[in-house]
């Protein structure tokens, strides 16, 4: 891994940013949404960490499919949940996060300055995430506290979402779509990322990534450390830079 302060910005010319951990704190939100879910199907407690470490590793062995759906089917069978099957358990879960999404979510620290200051200096901006466009229509539509600060539709010149690939990260294929859309060369790019996933897709599409230090990715930091370009534990490290 190298030091933050030898990124080549002047080679550069589009920044990729994931959504969920990177520009915005939202993976606790799926921890809350699933112990709620635990607790009204099966009436038991799980503690919050448990419920991440074992939706990481379910997660980690999906790359393709439905994995909403596939998830809650794991729920209902883990948990031994009645009543219920994984289409209206994925209903379900989706409404809870989604009034949590709406109603407290928020940019982590400096990301908006950063993003702005990008824009001006002429990047171009791309909005790459695994979440799906009714999330992401919540970030950009809905919530007000996000909106307040930054308009994502209009600040990015390029949005793909979940629903635009057929293979989640770590494949690269969302990164690949990107590079060919624009007809560039992946050295001309640099993608901000918070999971392990994100980093191993970016990697393997050739592209130089920053990771984005989360607590949620605790699980995998040394993975994470092992295969990232560069690190920060806060936007303001890469604000100084530019």
């Amino acid at each position: 891994m190298k030091s933050i302060d030898q990124i080549e910005l002047n080679k550069k010319k589009y920044i990729i940013f994931d959504m969920d951990g990177t520009l915005i704190d939202s993976v606790g939100v799926w921890n809350r949404t699933d112990q709620i879910l635990i607790k009204r199907y099966a009436g038991i407690n799980v503690d919050l960490e448990k419920i991440q470490f074992d939706r990481d590793l379910f997660l980690h062995k999906i790359q393709t499919g439905d994995t909403y759906l596939e998830y809650s089917k794991y729920l209902i069978n883990k948990y031994n949940f009645a009543k219920v099957d994984k289409q209206k358990l994925t209903k379900i879960r989706s409404n809870i996060a989604n009034e949590i999404l709406e109603n407290e979510i928020d940019f982590k620290p400096n990301v908006v300055e950063l993003i702005l200051k990008l824009k001006s200096l002429g990047f171009i901006l791309i909005l790459a995430t695994m979440t799906t466009q009714v999330q992401l229509d919540i970030y950009s539509k809905t919530n007000k506290k996000m909106l307040e600060q930054m308009d994502i539709k209009k600040i990015f010149d390029l949005i793909l979402t979940i629903d635009n690939v057929e293979n989640k990260k770590p494949h690269p294929e969302i990164y690949n779509k990107i590079v060919q859309y624009y007809n560039a060369t992946p050295s001309e790019f640099l993608i901000f990322e918070d999971s392990y996933t994100g980093v191993l897709a970016s990697k393997n599409a050739g592209i130089e990534c920053v990771n984005v230090y989360d607590q949620y990715a605790d699980i995998d930091r040394y993975k994470i450390e092992a295969i990232t370009d560069y690190s920060i534990k806060t936007y303001k490290e890469f604000l100084m830079l530019i």
